[in-house]
């Protein structure tokens, strides 16, 4: 998995190591104003109950910094320990996204080998062989 910096709306540095859960990681690339990213955070909320130890680290271009704070406030982000949210700090997006559709989900074993991606609306039936 390439380097991850991540920058969250209240300060804080999300690195590789805060990553290591034991288990599979999804990271989301999204746009906070694009309805497909919008509908697919939904959709990963109403199934929250699936992620025992899958974590989702959602990761947004520095250039949305002024409409993440209200997409994490209307998805009320804050209150599942599975999602961890913010600004790519080490261009993790530049290296990562294949420029298709978002958003864009790359899953990583647990080693941080990279498994499968998918890009555009993905159903909860493809994400499931995933989720731990």
């Amino acid at each position: 998995m390439p380097p991850v910096l991540v920058t969250t709306t209240n300060g804080k540095t999300i690195t590789n190591n805060d990553l290591h859960t034991g288990a599979n990681l999804f990271i989301m690339t999204f746009n906070p104003t694009c309805s497909h990213c919008v509908d697919e955070t939904v959709m990963l909320v109403k199934n929250i109950a699936l992620f025992n130890k899958t974590k989702i680290l959602m990761v947004t271009s520095e250039l949305n910094r002024s409409t993440l704070p209200d997409f994490e406030r209307t998805q009320h982000l804050d209150q599942y320990k599975t999602f961890m949210s913010g600004l790519d700090s080490s261009h993790y997006v530049d290296n990562t996204f294949v420029y298709q559709s978002l958003p864009q989900i790359n899953i990583y074993d647990k080693k941080h080998k990279l498994i499968k991606f998918f890009n555009g609306d993905v159903p909860i039936d493809s994400l499931k062989p995933y989720i731990q």
